[in-house]
C-alpha cells in the first residue's frame, strides 16, 4: 500500500489485523488524501486554532500504552459502580477494567467482541466520515471500547468508559474510539470520561452511538484532561423511532478542546436533549459544535449550553439545526449562555440553521454577559463578602447543568473539580447552595 503524509500519526497495522481492519485503515487514509485536514474555510472548524492544530499534527507520533495504577484512574475519573472499561493512550488495559458480560450488557474491547457484536462494530466503522481527524481515528488500528445493550435491557448501574492520556517526553497522539449500541426498548446509562496525567499530548477521539427503536440512553461526556493537552472529539449518534437521548457534555480541561456532537434522527418521534458546560480560565480554547439533523418527522431536539470564561480564555458554540426536505412536525430549540468574568475573555456564539421544510418550530437564543451587579449588591447588602458573593453567582449559573447529572457520584466528582478551578473562596459547592437557600428564606 502507498504511503501518505499522515501515516506517521497512526500506529502501524498489526500482524494479526483482520481484512476488515485493514480495509478500514486503507479507506480512512485514502479519504484524508482526497479531502485533507480541516482548514479555516471549513464552516464547522471556523473558530478552531488551526495553527496550533497543524503544528501538533506535524510534531506528533503515535503514543504507546503506559502503566497506570488503579488509584490514579479512580482519582481522575471517579468511582460510579457498574462495569468499567479503561483505555490508556487508546490501548485497552484489562487489569484496570471491570468488563461485563451478561444477558443485558456486553462491554469490552472490540477485538474480544462476540461474532454477533462484531457486525455492530463494523456498522459503526462504516458510518460516513466528516473530517480528517475522524478519518485519522479510523485509520488507527487500536481496539475500540464497545458497549452493547441487549433489547429490553434495563441495567441498574451505569457503564463507565475511561480514556486516559499518559503523555511521554515528546508530543504523542492517541486515537481512542468508543462504539455504543442500545438495543430496542433498552434503557442504559453510560459515562465517557477523558482524563489524563500531566504533560503535552494530542488526543483525537471518536464515538459512535446507535439507539434502536424505543431505546433510552442517558449519556455523560466528561473531559478533564491536563492543561497542556489538545483534545479533538467527535461523536455521532443515530436514533431510531421513539428513541430518547439525554446527553450532557462537560469540558473543563485541556489547553485546546473541541467537542463536535452530531445527532441524526433516522426514525419518527425520537427526542434528544443535549446540554453542556464549559469552564475555562487562563488561555484555554474550547469549541463546541452541536448538530441536530432532523431526517425524520415528529422529532424533538433541544440544545442548552453554557460557558464560564475567565482570564484570556476563549469559547465558541455553534448550534447547527438541519431539517431535511419532506420532514414534518419538527420541534427544535437551542440556547447558549456565556458568563464572562474578565475583560480579556471571549465568547463566540453562532446559531446555524438549515431548514428545508415548512412545518417547523425552531427557536434559538444566545447571551454573553458579566455577573449581575444588582445580584452582587443584593448579596453584599446582606453581609456576604464580595468574593463569596461572586462564587455563589457562578455556582448558580452552572448548577442548572451540573445538577441534572446522574449518578450522584459523578455529580459530586464534577462539583469538586469545578470548585477547585473557580472557587474564589474555600467553600464547597453544596455549602454555597445552602448559603443561597438561607438567603432566600431570610
Amino acid at each position: 500500500m502507498a504511503t501518505t503524509p499522515f501515516d506517521h500519526l497512526v500506529r502501524p497495522e498489526s500482524a494479526d489485523a483482520t481484512n476488515g481492519t485493514s480495509q478500514r485503515r486503507s479507506d480512512a487514509l485514502a479519504w484524508i488524501t482526497e479531502h485533507g485536514m480541516p482548514t479555516r474555510h471549513d464552516e464547522p472548524w471556523h473558530y478552531s486554532p488551526h495553527h496550533e492544530l497543524s503544528a501538533a499534527l506535524g510534531d506528533a507520533k503515535p503514543a504507546p500504552a503506559r502503566p497506570v495504577d488503579l488509584a490514579t484512574v479512580e482519582s481522575l475519573a471517579g468511582i460510579h459502580g457498574g462495569p468499567r472499561l479503561v483505555f490508556v493512550n487508546g490501548a485497552y488495559s484489562p487489569e484496570l477494567s471491570n468488563a461485563a458480560e451478561s444477558s443485558e450488557v456486553w462491554c469490552g474491547p472490540s477485538s474480544q467482541a462476540p461474532p454477533d457484536h462484531q457486525a455492530l462494530v463494523a456498522l459503526a466503522d462504516g458510518s460516513e466520515l466528516s473530517d480528517g481527524f475522524q478519518a485519522l481515528n479510523r485509520a488507527d488500528g487500536g481496539d475500540a471500547a464497545v458497549v452493547i445493550a441487549a433489547a429490553g435491557a434495563i441495567p441498574e448501574a451505569p457503564v463507565h468508559v475511561v480514556h486516559l492520556t499518559a503523555p511521554g517526553d515528546t508530543l504523542e497522539v492517541a486515537h481512542p474510539r468508543t462504539v455504543i449500541h442500545v438495543g430496542q426498548d433498552a434503557s442504559v446509562s453510560i459515562i465517557e470520561s477523558y482524563v489524563g496525567l500531566s504533560g503535552a499530548a494530542l488526543n483525537n477521539t471518536d464515538t459512535t452511538m446507535v439507539l434502536g427503536a424505543g431505546a433510552t440512553l442517558a449519556h455523560h461526556r466528561v473531559q478533564t484532561e491536563a492543561d497542556q493537552v489538545i483534545h479533538v472529539g467527535h461523536t455521532d449518534v443515530f436514533q431510531d423511532a421513539n428513541s430518547k437521548l439525554a446527553s450532557t457534555s462537560v469540558m473543563l480541561g485541556a489547553k485546546i478542546a473541541r467537542n463536535a456532537f452530531r445527532v441524526a434522527f433516522t426514525g419518527e418521534h425520537a427526542t434528544a436533549n443535549l446540554a453542556g458546560i464549559q469552564v475555562l480560565n487562563e488561555r484555554q480554547r474550547h469549541d463546541t459544535v452541536i448538530t441536530a439533523d432532523h431526517g425524520a418527522s415528529s422529532c424533538y431536539s433541544d440544545q442548552e449550553f453554557k460557558s464560564v470564561i475567565e482570564g484570556r480564555a476563549r469559547s465558541s458554540f455553534s448550534g447547527h439545526i438541519i431539517v431535511r426536505h419532506g420532514v414534518v412536525d419538527t420541534d427544535a430549540h437551542q440556547t447558549n449562555r456565556n458568563l464572562l468574568l474578565s475583560e480579556h475573555g471571549q465568547a463566540d456564539s453562532r446559531p446555524w440553521l438549515e431548514i428545508f421544510a415548512d412545518d417547523v418550530r425552531c427557536t434559538h437564543g444566545a447571551t454573553v454577559g458579566r455577573l449581575d451587579d444588582e445580584a452582587m449588591f443584593y448579596l453584599q447588602s446582606r453581609g456576604i463578602a464580595a468574593d463569596l458573593a461572586r462564587s455563589m453567582l457562578i455556582d448558580a449559573f452552572i448548577r442548572e447543568v451540573i445538577d441534572t447529572i446522574e449518578p450522584k457520584s459523578l455529580r459530586d466528582h464534577l462539583k469538586g473539580i469545578v470548585a477547585a478551578k473557580h472557587a474564589e473562596v474555600s467553600i464547597g459547592h453544596d455549602d454555597l447552595h445552602r448559603e443561597a437557600k438561607r438567603l432566600e428564606v431570610s
